[in-house]
């Protein structure tokens, strides 16, 4: 039986010329967009995607769950995390953050 999955990945199409710095502001700005606000701003995995950046976005202080997302200039690569036991609102909010990135990164 194959196992399972414990999440899936969204990923947000960046050219190569992308740097650290103005991925930071896309990332806020598309928070702001759809209604969150950035929790926590860090690395991920700094052996498997040195130099990355990864973000957690939320929606309300009080309430369970996260968005993950990681930016990794190296491997041009950014992506959402959504982990499956995640609550509902972080399916639903997650494609429109993607949306927002997307709209954000196409105005640059």
């Amino acid at each position: 039986m194959a196992k399972q999955r414990k999440s899936y990945h969204l990923e947000v199409s960046i050219d190569d010329e992308m740097t650290k710095e103005r991925m930071l502001g896309v990332a806020e700005r598309a928070a702001m967009a759809t209604g969150l606000y950035i929790l926590h701003i860090g690395g991920h995995s700094r052996v498997k995607y040195p130099n990355s950046v990864h973000w957690h976005f939320k929606r309300d202080k009080k309430e369970a769950g996260l968005i993950d997302a990681t930016f990794w200039k190296e491997g041009v690569k950014f992506w959402l995390i959504v982990r499956n036991n995640e609550p509902p609102w972080v399916h639903q909010t997650a494609p429109l953050l993607r949306k927002a990135l997307e709209s954000e990164l196409s105005a640059l």
